[in-house]
Formats: C-alpha cells, sequence, structure tokens
C-alpha cells in the first residue's frame, strides 16, 4: 500500500431482503480505545451493509494492523528504521514491528516510546504529522535539512497509505446466485474456486438449514465418506436427482443452480436417507476395488458421477446394489468406455434414468461398448477413469500378495509395485514409458515392495522358485502366479528366462492377454477385443 502496488479488487454484494445468505463476522476485535484513536480518521460512514464475497483475507488484515484490531499480534511503524531511505528503497518491510499480544511488557514500552507509531495514529494526517515531528525533533544526530528530508520522507509514506483506493465491484441484490457464481470465477480465476456447498451453506443458512452441521455430523457416522474425500455438494447432487425421478422428469442435471434452488424441506427430511445411500455405495465401490487415498498413493476410484446415479436409486429403495452382476458390468462399462465423459451433468441424468427404470419395470439399459486391446494396455498408465477402473477389476482378482502370499485386505499398506523395476530406464533407455504400462504393474502389500526395493524379476523370482523347491511348494507358488496373472509355469525349468530384460514385450504381452480375460468375465459381450496378434510378437 505503501507503494501504491495493487493488492485486487474487492467483490460485495448488497445485503436485503432480496437474497438472504448466512454470513460470518470478520475475525478481530476492535478495543474501545481504538475506536476512539481513530475516530478522526477519514473514514466514510454509511448504514448500507455488504456481503463481502472476495477479499475477506485482505480486509481483515488491514483492519486488523491499521485498528490494532488483530488477535494475536500488535503492529508498530519503527520510526528509527523508517529514517533509513535503503530499508524503504529495497523493498524491506523491516520498519513494521510485530509484537505478540502476550508480551504485555514489551507492547507498553513501544507505546511509551516515540519511536514507535501505532498504525491507527497514520489514518489521521494531523496526528501522525505531529508524533513524526516529535520523534525527529528528539534525534540529536539530525541537523535541519537532513531532519526536514526525513519527516517528508515518513510522511509521505503515510500519505500514501491513506490515499491508498482498492476498487470494489459492488453486486446487486436482483443479480441472482448463477450470476453471481460466474463473476466471482471470472475475477478470482486464478484464486480458489468457489464450491457450490461453500454457496449452499450461505444459500440455506437463512433458511434454517446448518448444512456445514449436518455434513460435520455425516462424516463421522459414515467415515468411508472422509476416507474418499467427499465433498458436501455430493449429498445435494443426489437430492437433486431424487427429487427430480420423484418428479418423473424426463431431462435432469444436478447443476449448481438447481442445487442451490432445492427445497430446505426436502434437505431437512431427506439428508439422513441420502448421506445413508451415498456412504452404502462408497462402501460397494470400495468392495469392487476401489481404494482411497492414502499412504502418500492416490486414490483408485474411478469416478464419483457414476455413484451419483446409483445412490440416488438406492435412496429410492431401488436396491440396485443387490443385483450384483448386472450392477457390476454396467459400473465397470460406464467407466471404461471411451469417448464419454461420466463427469458431465448430462450424463449423471441420463444414467440416474437408465437405472431407475430398469428398477420400475425391469428396462434392460443397453451396455455400452467397451474396447480394449493388447496394444491399449501395453501403454503406459495414467490417472485417468479407465486405468483405475482396470486397476480395479484387479484388486478383485489379485487375493494375495505376489511375494509373500498373504491374503490382501483392503485395509492394509498397498503399494503398485513394477514388476520389472523403473529403474531399468537408466541402462535401457528403448524401454521407456512402456515400464508404466498396466500389465508391469500389480498392487502388492508396501513391505513386500520395500523388501524388493529396484531388484530385477528374473532374481527375485528366482529366489521364490529356490525357496518354493525347499519347502516342497512349488504347487502354492504355482496357485500364487496364476491369481497374480503372472503367465507361465514356475515348475517349468524355462519359466525363469521369461523374466529377462531382454523378454520384458512379451512378459507384457502374455500379461495383457491373462488380463483382458479378467476384464471380460466382468463386462461380459460389452468387451470388444480389436486387433490382437495371432503371435505373441
Amino acid at each position: 500500500m505503501s507503494r501504491s502496488y495493487p493488492i485486487g479488487s474487492l467483490l460485495v454484494l448488497e445485503h436485503g431482503s432480496a437474497l438472504r445468505l448466512g454470513d460470518e463476522k470478520i475475525d478481530i476485535k476492535i478495543s474501545q480505545d481504538c475506536r476512539s484513536e481513530s475516530s478522526n480518521a477519514r473514514i466514510n460512514q454509511s448504514d448500507q451493509k455488504y456481503y463481502i464475497l472476495d477479499g475477506q483475507q485482505r480486509i481483515t488484515s488491514i483492519v486488523g494492523f491499521f485498528l490494532d484490531a488483530d488477535k494475536k499480534r500488535r503492529y508498530f511503524f519503527d520510526l528509527e528504521k523508517m529514517l533509513d531511505p535503503e530499508a524503504y528503497d529495497k523493498h524491506r518491510t523491516s520498519w513494521i514491528d510485530m509484537v505478540p499480544n502476550t508480551h504485555t511488557k514489551i507492547v507498553l514500552d513501544r507505546e511509551s516510546k516515540r519511536q514507535y507509531l501505532s498504525p491507527g495514529i497514520t489514518l489521521d494526517h494531523n496526528e501522525s504529522y505531529r508524533h513524526v515531528q516529535k520523534y525527529i525533533r528528539s534525534r540529536n544526530d539530525l541537523d535541519e535539512d537532513n531532519s526536514i528530508e526525513a519527516g517528508g520522507r515518513i510522511t509521505g509514506i503515510f500519505g500514501a497509505i491513506r490515499n491508498y483506493q482498492i476498487p470494489v465491484i459492488i453486486l446487486k441484490q436482483d443479480s441472482g446466485v448463477e450470476s453471481i457464481c460466474r463473476i466471482f470465477e471470472t475475477i478470482n480465476s486464478t484464486g480458489t474456486r468457489l464450491k457450490t456447498f461453500d454457496l449452499a451453506v450461505a444459500r440455506f443458512y437463512s433458511e434454517g438449514v446448518n448444512l456445514r452441521k449436518l455434513w460435520s455430523s455425516t462424516i463421522k457416522k459414515h467415515e468411508i465418506l472422509k476416507r474418499f474425500e467427499v465433498d458436501g455438494e455430493r449429498i445435494l447432487q443426489v437430492l437433486y436427482l431424487v427429487k427430480a425421478i420423484h418428479d418423473q422428469k424426463d431431462y435432469f442435471e444436478p447443476t449448481r443452480s438447481n442445487l442451490l434452488g432445492l427445497d430446505p424441506n426436502q434437505i431437512k427430511q431427506e439428508w439422513s436417507s441420502v448421506s445413508e445411500a451415498l456412504a452404502k455405495t462408497y462402501k460397494w465401490a470400495q468392495e469392487q476395488g476401489a481404494q482411497p487415498k492414502r499412504y502418500g498413493t492416490k486414490s483408485t476410484l474411478p469416478s464419483d458421477s457414476v455413484l451419483l446415479s446409483l445412490a440416488a436409486v438406492e435412496s429410492l429403495g431401488g436396491n440396485i446394489l443387490n443385483d450384483h452382476a448386472f450392477i457390476r458390468r454396467w459400473y465397470f462399462s460406464k467407466t471404461i468406455q471411451t469417448g464419454v465423459s461420466q463427469s458431465l451433468n448430462y450424463q449423471i441424468g441420463q444414467n440416474s434414468l437408465e437405472l431407475w427404470n430398469y428398477v420400475k419395470d425391469r428396462t434392460r439399459p443397453k451396455f455400452p461398448p467397451v474396447i480394449l486391446n493388447v496394444d491399449i494396455l501395453l501403454k503406459p498408465v495414467s490417472s485417468d477413469v479407465r486405468y483405475k477402473a482396470l486397476q480395479n477389476i484387479l484388486a478383485t482378482t489379485i487375493r494375495q500378495d505376489l511375494i509373500s502370499g498373504k491374503i490382501i485386505d483392503p485395509d492394509h499398506k498397498l503399494h503398485n509395485h513394477h514388476i520389472f523395476p523403473k529403474s531399468l530406464r537408466k541402462n535401457h533407455s528403448h524401454l521407456g514409458d512402456k515400464l508404466d504400462s498396466i500389465c508391469n504393474r500389480i498392487t502388492i502389500l508396501a513391505e513386500s515392495n520395500q523388501g524388493l526395493s529396484n531388484k530385477p524379476p528374473e532374481t527375485y523370482f528366482k529366489e521364490m522358485v529356490n525357496d518354493a523347491h525347499a519347502e516342497g511348494t512349488l504347487s502354492d507358488l504355482k496357485r500364487r502366479m496364476e491369481c497374480c496373472l503372472i503367465p507361465g509355469n514356475p515348475n517349468d525349468p524355462k519359466w525363469l528366462d521369461g523374466f529377462s530384460i531382454d523378454r520384458f514385450e512379451e512378459f507384457c504381452y502374455k500379461r495383457a492377454v491373462l488380463i483382458l480375460s479378467k476384464v471380460e468375465d466382468v463386462l461380459g459381450n460389452s468387451l470388444q477385443i480389436n486387433d490382437v496378434p495371432s503371435d505373441e510378437g
């Protein structure tokens, strides 16, 4: 502010009865002394009240600083340091002195010395000028010329602060919530996105619905929603879907404006049942192999959006999750298909109608075709929806740890292991991103992955075969390899040759065929396997 640098604009909304929102006061405390001290400052008085939509932190910081209203600190201008022109020219803020409020003795010491000036005094030109002049005259090391120059420099800084102007955008009461949201996001495009749930909290608070409190109790009751980092907006979306289905609409979308237009009575009456259905749906997704983000790993949940439609129909008493084979096929067909974004509001509405028609009159939906082949599986994986869905299918197939043979529990600490380690890129650059193919990945226990480190597979599989020979457990090892979709037979003396680095692509091809077989078990004839070479390449 002292250099007239811009700090952005404020976005405020007129306070009135046309659009009532919940509000919170700025988290500061202005003492009576501060009110009196700055009573002569140039402050425009107005009876008009505004909601601050964007700029709360800036306003809080400015008010806390200049009116000594910060709950934890007291600030002072150090006039002695302000006499040093280099401190200002080099953009230092060393002339701002901060003292914790708990250090009462130091605060009183600062207030009693002319060297320190309370920020509130700077808002009044006459008071700040007198204070600065008294301090300058108390300095015996300054001659008349230097005193004039020093005093002018300091009062100039305070003048720049007093004359600083912050642009304010004022929205009218009749602007409408959707328009307000768009304006906010246009202005604040580089900042934090205004979440629909945050808007809904303010929107429904004045209607007697405390969404914050409801959501807090919900994630305590249904911890699975917290583990999957579900946002409160998901409950609102399901509430809207339930209402749209109940109203027998032919077309509907859970858009932000529709969520903000929900009936407060519906929220009160159906929140519990809808949150119960949503939690049940996430639990079902976890049973299909989805894992929440934990232990430094990313979540493997393919799509929250598809689950919304399931939760809506479940909340309406559809018991759709009990139809295991059908809904499992429908779910994975939707998430693995290409060319369709399940997160679109339109698609969420269509999915909900599709499922409800199936429950209501057993109108079986047409499953979308899923196109997969070896070449697709051999490509590097990413964090996209399709890969996560495939991970889920494999997670329900592979129940044994590759290395130890222990049964894998979803609550175990798991790692996504590269069968041929990524470190091979260093000396085998031709492999490149192929090492990141799903064919070279498997979920194993974290302790097993850490024990392997960067061992190549021909080394650790040889150790496993030798141990199995010594313990007479080769048949168990064979079953484990089949479970983990590792091609070949450990009883075959040439089996270990298949893990040499020069046969990496052959290994991946064989494993891709095994993976496709497992996916076909789930998707049935929805899976279209195209362009699979006839030889092992």
